[in-house]
């Protein structure tokens, strides 16, 4: 904001700035009056002083005292009466110019820019701020690199085989253990659902690529997100939804074979839908990557030394046991920045004096938002994705992707972006224009202590 003639204030702004041009100039006028008849009191009163020094006589000082004394209070004018009065009575639109002088003008620049250092100043990460980015980014890569790494599998494209990592295999074998084969098959006995044919045998359209080996990545029920979308659907019309090789997306009717499905309600489906992907996580075959099904419709691309597409690659992913339980692996590294970011930041606000409220390293509501905290964030988790990228360059295997780093840096980065580049500008205003009312509110305060002084004192006479 700039108070230069090149400013074009908008339409209320215009009515203020008429008006305080009309009052300025009625202030000016009062003065000019009552600077004359000043002056030509004071010269009365030396002319009779004159008169009455050469007649002898000696005038006796004045006693001042308090008499009463009828007031006339100025007649109180609704705010358009006194916009129409000023458009009247002024020779054109006012501009700052024609209220404040170039000194005043350039005050209140100086007083704006403080005000916009001031906001930056909230928001700017200081030393401690890089330095817990620096640290948790770097932790977060360490423990990917080194601890989670990839998948055991035989082979992928032709390379060499993987142990996997230490933290990737351990939780892996956590996760195979919390079931044993028995509650497996029962829970896959209690919860048959359409969206799990393995072959096309049975189906009215055939799956190009459905197998006993990837028919829960083609069949979108069995994503865990996408599960609770489409598996419920699936469940409540009969329907099998699938992805086929060519990323070609069928939906078709299937044989119920459960007579209980005909008769269930949403809440059933959704519970349908949690025990039948619980029955499958612990397979050979295991649940696929969350929205990782999704990469079938991407048929583009030349990887490898066979060109596949980015689809055919998401297919044998899966198939080298790039699954669930390897993003709950790849998980720890992102949650390990979440962790540390937001126990430092907490720890940090709480050492300089803010209250628990304005501490806490989460946001309240919809609406709120913690600029600092967010930009953190993405600072750490930008670390660690472009560690997790560097890994990925040098080891030429896709297996070393960390996706659940990726998900978060883009998920931190939309926002991040948005914020940079519309909603900074759009809070720094607001900041300064709230800081600027509360100034106004102590003038308004001011003014009516002083209409409240002119009304109920009583008049100084001599």
């Amino acid at each position: 904001m700039t108070l230069s003639k090149d400013y074009r204030p908008t339409p209320q702004e215009q009515e203020n700035l008429n008006v305080l041009k009309h009052q300025a100039q009625i202030l000016r006028e009062a003065k000019y009056k009552a600077d004359t008849l000043l002056e030509q009191q004071d010269e009365a009163i030396r002319q009779t002083e004159k008169i009455l020094t050469e007649a002898g006589i000696s005038p006796s000082p004045l006693e001042q005292s308090i008499l009463p004394a009828a007031k006339r209070l100025p007649a109180l004018r609704s705010w358009e009466e006194i916009v129409a009065d000023a458009e009247k009575n002024i020779d054109g639109p006012a501009l700052f110019t024609d209220i404040l002088s170039p000194e005043e003008i350039k005050l209140a620049e100086q007083r704006i820019a403080i005000l916009r250092g001031d906001f930056d100043s909230i928001y700017r990460l200081d030393k401690l701020d890089w330095t817990i980015c620096g640290v948790a980014g770097v932790l977060a890569a360490l423990v990917d690199t080194f601890l989670v790494q990839m998948p055991k599998h035989p082979g992928f494209l032709g390379g060499k085989a993987s142990e996997g990592g230490p933290l990737a295999n351990w939780i892996r074998e956590k996760v195979n253990s919390a079931l044993s084969p028995e509650e497996i098959r029962r829970l896959e006995r209690e919860n048959w659902t359409p969206y799990d044919p393995s072959t096309s045998t049975n189906l009215l359209l055939k799956v190009e690529g459905l197998g006993p080996g990837t028919h829960r990545f083609q069949s979108l029920g069995h994503d865990p997100l996408l599960g609770f979308l489409i598996g419920i659907k699936d469940i409540l019309q009969g329907t099998f939804t699938a992805v086929d090789k060519t990323g070609r997306l069928i939906v078709q009717p299937v044989a119920i074979e459960d007579q209980a499905i005909f008769t269930m309600n949403l809440f059933d489906a959704i519970g349908r839908v949690f025990e039948h992907l619980e029955s499958d996580i612990a397979t050979p075959a295991g649940l696929p990557v969350p929205l990782m099904p999704l990469c079938q419709f991407l048929q583009f691309g030349d990887i490898g030394k066979s060109g596949y597409t980015v689809g055919e690659i998401s297919r044998i992913m899966y198939r080298s046991h790039y699954d669930f339980r390897h993003f709950l692996a790849m998980s720890v590294s992102t949650l390990m920045i979440e962790i540390i970011v937001r126990l430092c930041y907490f720890a940090k606000r709480m050492h300089e004096g803010y209250t628990v409220v304005d501490s806490i390293p989460f946001e309240l509501s919809l609406t709120e938002r913690r600029p600092k905290l967010h930009t953190m964030l993405f600072s750490a988790h930008l670390i660690a994705t472009a560690a997790n990228a560097g890994k990925v360059t040098v080891s030429q295997n896709p297996l070393t992707i960390n996706y659940s780093q990726w998900f978060a840096f883009f998920g931190y980065a939309i926002p991040q972006v948005k914020w940079m580049l519309f909603d900074k500008e759009n809070e720094k205003l607001r900041f300064v224009q709230e800081t600027l009312d509360s100034d106004w509110d102590k003038i308004d305060t001011d003014l009516k202590a002083t209409w409240g002084q002119i009304a109920g004192t009583p008049v100084l006479l001599a």
